[in-house]
């Protein structure tokens, strides 16, 4: 797998900042939590804003992740989904690989049909 770093792209840097943030959250800065979904609301209203259309691609793939977001606003689940969220940011930033995206690319909203 080839890294995919590229500190030229604005959106390249939403995904390093948001790592950011979920690691800093991790290593038990609450504020960082709170940051955590306040960006990635940014990156997804940017996205919308860029695409003029929640349905592009790119711009699900960044609102599911705010979604995601959401779950630490609960302490229970708080360490689990940010874990979880900091893998998918870091293969992302890296290798510009994302589990979510994978997973929306099967849902049927997104697949191609024949024209009828």
């Amino acid at each position: 797998m080839q890294t995919k770093i590229d500190p030229s792209d604005l959106g390249w840097w939403f995904w390093v900042v948001t790592f950011l943030m979920i690691a800093f959250s991790l290593l038990g800065w609450t504020a960082g939590y709170y940051l955590t979904i306040s960006l990635s609301l940014v990156h997804a209203l940017f996205f919308v804003e860029e695409s003029k259309n929640v349905r592009d691609f790119a711009t699900q793939t960044r609102l599911a992740f705010f979604v995601l977001t959401l779950f630490g606003i609960w302490p229970g689940v708080r360490g689990v989904v940010y874990l979880l969220l900091l893998a998918e940011t870091a293969m992302i930033a890296l290798f510009g690989q994302s589990v979510i995206a994978r997973t929306l690319k099967q849902m049927s909203w997104n697949q191609e049909h024949p024209a009828q």
